[in-house]
Formats: structure tokens, C-alpha cells, sequence
């Protein structure tokens, strides 16, 4: 018994130094593999860092784009609404600048019929002058007649006067 004794304690021996072998060679590996998984956990680390920092600055860009273009759209509003109302009046313009057209090109053929009354009427007036001249000229040649003529009555009335016939 004793040999198995001997034998089994030094089974138990070789048995505790494989399981510290084994224990000791596990630690080795986990350690090994625990120190690689944490080197990746600071690579990826950083890479979260650098990508979570560049990230930032493109919000910040995207807020800064997103408050031009909201700047850009009540410009543009604000632009369209004045382009609308310039529109109407410019079509009102049109409007009005085709109606005074219209009444110019009218005014203006009135103002020629109303010159060319006035010629016409000018031309009246000097042949009625001319025919005012002339009568002017026959009142005043008649008058002289009747003043001759009236000498010619007195005349005769005091021959008659004058005249004994029976």
C-alpha cells in the first residue's frame, strides 16, 4: 500500500503541477488575449474619439448650413412676394400706360380735327373779313350816294321852291 501510496500522491503531485501548468498557461493566455482586446478597446477608443470629434464639427457645419438655407428660403419668400407685387403693378403700369396711349393717339386726333376746324375757321373769317371790307366799302360808297342824293332832294326842293309853274 504504501507503494500506491507513493504513487498516488505523486499522481496527486503531477496532477496539481499539470493543474498549474495549465492554470498558469491559461493565465498567460487569457492575460495575452485580455491585454490585446483592451489595446483594440483604446484603438477603437480613439477612432470613437476622432470619429465622435469630426462628427461634431459636421453637426456644427449642418446647423450652420441648415440655418443659411433658412435664411436663403425667407429671402427667397420675402423676394417672391416683392416679385409678385412688382408683377401686379407693372401689369397695372401696362394697363394704365396702354389706356393714356390710347387716350394720347385720341387726344391727338382730336387736336388735329380741332386744327383743322380752326384753319377751316380761319379761312372763314378771312373771306368773312374780306366780304366785311367789301360791304364796308359798299355801306360806305352807298353813304356817300345818300349824302349826294340828299344834296340832290334839297336841291331840288328849293328849285322847286323857287319855280313858278302854273
Amino acid at each position: 500500500m504504501a507503494y500506491m501510496k507513493k504513487n498516488v500522491n505523486f499522481g496527486f503531485f503531477l496532477l496539481l503541477v499539470a493543474s498549474l501548468i495549465c492554470f498558469a498557461g491559461l493565465s498567460v493566455y487569457y492575460q495575452t488575449t485580455f491585454k490585446d482586446l483592451y489595446m483594440d478597446y483604446k484603438l477603437k477608443l480613439d477612432d470613437l474619439k476622432n470619429i465622435s470629434s469630426t462628427l461634431s464639427t459636421e453637426k456644427a457645419k449642418l446647423e450652420q448650413t441648415s440655418q443659411e438655407l433658412t435664411i436663403k428660403e425667407e429671402r427667397e419668400k420675402e423676394l417672391s412676394t416683392q416679385y409678385t407685387g412688382l408683377r401686379t403693378e407693372k401689369e397695372k403700369l401696362e394697363d394704365e400706360k396702354a389706356k393714356l396711349q390710347t387716350q394720347l393717339t385720341a387726344k391727338t386726333n382730336e387736336l388735329k380735327q380741332k386744327k383743322a376746324e380752326l384753319f377751316t375757321a380761319q379761312a372763314e373769317l378771312s373771306t368773312t373779313k374780306t366780304s366785311l371790307d367789301a360791304a364796308m366799302t359798299t355801306i360806305s360808297g352807298l353813304r356817300t350816294d345818300i349824302a349826294n342824293l340828299n344834296e340832290n332832294i334839297v336841291d331840288l326842293n328849293a328849285q322847286l321852291a323857287t319855280c313858278t309853274c302854273p
